[in-house]
């Protein structure tokens, strides 16, 4: 950081960050990602090139960091202390919605379709795409999982295959027919209910059914292992 942005006073910063940001969205789905220059970003932003390289260090960093924002803001609930006292139903089904809801934002499609678009050419975008957004997403969750599994909440072979099948379960009906245009986003509404029950149908295969998980997650009706029935 240099001496200048430095000395500016945070809030200062960080809403000159946002209107980088919010500039280099813009540029990025009207001219895709190749094609738009700093000086696009600046000329839309107001802002200065030397502080947008001492924020964001380039147009790459810029592009990060918008990926990166975004999952932050999905995972924001795994990061709540007393977070292992929380039951998994809780937890998945605010994630889920937030996720949901990140992913089906108009940016969010915009943004994915810019970097297939560039897939072709651009293979290191590809790549940062896949680490800073999807691949992100699927190390946090399955670190959550891998926490739960120990505290014997949830009963889990793989955290890494539960990450991808919970997060699998959810883009399903929605993801590619948003990104194809053939339907509007979801309300709020209708994206809780979805969770809601494929939260539920997710854990009906991986819920501990005794042990000192019951305690953590403040549940005593736990699902028994799969292939064996609730006794009456």
């Amino acid at each position: 950081m240099t001496e200048q942005t430095a000395s500016m006073p945070r809030s200062r910063l960080e809403a000159r960050r946002r209107a980088f940001l919010e500039a280099a969205t813009t540029a990025f789905l009207e001219q895709g990602y190749a094609n738009t220059t700093l000086d696009d970003v600046i000329a839309r932003s107001g802002g200065s090139r030397q502080t947008l390289y001492a924020l964001f260090g380039g147009k790459q960093g810029l592009f990060e960091a918008l990926v990166s924002d975004r999952c932050s803001k999905v995972f924001e609930p795994l990061a709540l202390e007393g977070l292992p006292e929380r039951a998994p139903d809780e937890v998945l089904l605010d994630l889920g919605v937030r996720y949901l809801d990140t992913v089906l934002d108009p940016d969010t499609l915009g943004l994915y379709r810019v970097v297939v678009a560039e897939a072709g050419s651009m293979k290191e975008l590809s790549e940062r795409f896949w680490e800073m957004g999807p691949g992100r997403t699927r190390a946090l969750l399955a670190g959550y999982f891998a926490r739960q599994a120990r505290l014997e909440v949830l009963r889990l072979d793989s955290p890494e295959q539960a990450a991808n099948e919970f997060l699998g379960m959810l883009l399903g009906p929605y993801q590619m027919q948003c990104l194809l245009g053939l339907r509007d986003r979801p309300s709020r509404d209708e994206l809780t209910g979805f969770v809601s029950t494929a939260v539920a149908h997710f854990l009906d295969g991986c819920r501990a059914r005794t042990g000192a998980g019951e305690r953590h997650a403040g549940r005593e009706d736990t699902l028994p292992p799969r292939g064996e029935a609730r006794s009456a």
